[in-house]
């Protein structure tokens, strides 16, 4: 399938031993009118060398390298080295369904009031690839009654309740990242959910279309910054002061009320 340039964005950070898997999952795709720009944030891995695998045998994948500055520094890098009419966040250890792009990018073009269109998530982990789960425990499962389309503070409520989507699972319009900005360097973890709420509070229109074959694979069952509890603490600390300001009546004393475990956490060391 072709159609407007969609821009495939996937920072790398030591993560060679899958990068192979993601890139080629990149060719596998049916909508050909892509390009993937692979941000290598200052691996001292093979990253350099997969990646030059890729761009040698198809000129649609791009590198680019930069001295580590962590994740979201390098999905800005990422953006401002894409031309796409349409934006697919990927991490480097991350799958898509074939279908994924053709299918949310031929709902884009029919629906130009929708900014973000989102489908289904699974995980898989990493040492039994071919088993997909709707969540690695309960309280993730339980949380994806938050899934669901609206528009502006309607959906930033939801997001006073936690992250329901993960970075890989919409295809974004590039104008609404136009109008939001780039995402937040402050945030080592949870910058995409801060960047969702941003979406939001520019007026973004998502829309949740769980159609088969619009699915996002997220691995697990490897060391990953969201294994890092501290890191993880800290910018939940940072991201419950960031929307306060911005809710009003139960969702501020709820959000408030999260701050402050997240802040007893952090003083007791858990």
């Amino acid at each position: 399938m072709t159609g407007p340039l969609v821009s495939i964005i996937i920072p790398a950070y030591n993560y060679a031993r899958f990068l192979p898997q993601t890139l080629q999952n990149i060719l596998e795709q049916k909508y050909s009118d892509w390009e993937c720009i692979i941000v290598d944030d200052g691996s001292a891995d093979d990253t350099a060398q997969v990646a030059a695998q890729f761009t040698a045998g198809d000129a649609r994948f791009r590198y680019v390298h930069q001295h580590n500055q962590g994740l979201s520094a390098a999905r800005n890098t990422g953006i401002a080295h894409s031309k796409g009419t349409y934006i697919q966040f990927l991490d480097a250890d991350d799958l898509l369904h074939d279908n994924k792009i053709s299918l949310q990018a031929a709902f884009l073009e029919a629906h130009p009031a929708v900014e973000i269109v989102y489908g289904d998530f699974l995980y898989f982990h990493t040492d039994r690839p071919a088993q997909k789960l709707k969540g690695r425990d309960k309280k993730e499962h339980a949380e994806k009654h938050l899934l669901s389309s609206g528009c502006g503070m309607e959906m930033a409520k939801r997001f006073c309740v936690n992250n329901f989507i993960p970075v890989s699972a919409p295809l974004v319009r590039r104008s609404i990242i136009d109008k939001t900005g780039l995402f937040d360097t402050a945030y080592r973890s949870y910058e995409d959910w801060q960047y969702w709420f941003r979406c939001c509070l520019q007026g973004a229109c998502f829309e949740y279309q769980p159609l088969a074959g619009t699915e996002t694979y997220i691995r697990f069952g490897h060391a990953s910054m969201m294994g890092n509890t501290k890191k993880m603490v800290a910018n939940g600390i940072r991201i419950r002061k960031f929307m306060t300001p911005h809710l009003d009546g139960g969702l501020k004393r709820y959000n408030k009320y999260r701050l402050l475990k997240l802040q007893i956490r952090a003083l007791l060391g858990l």
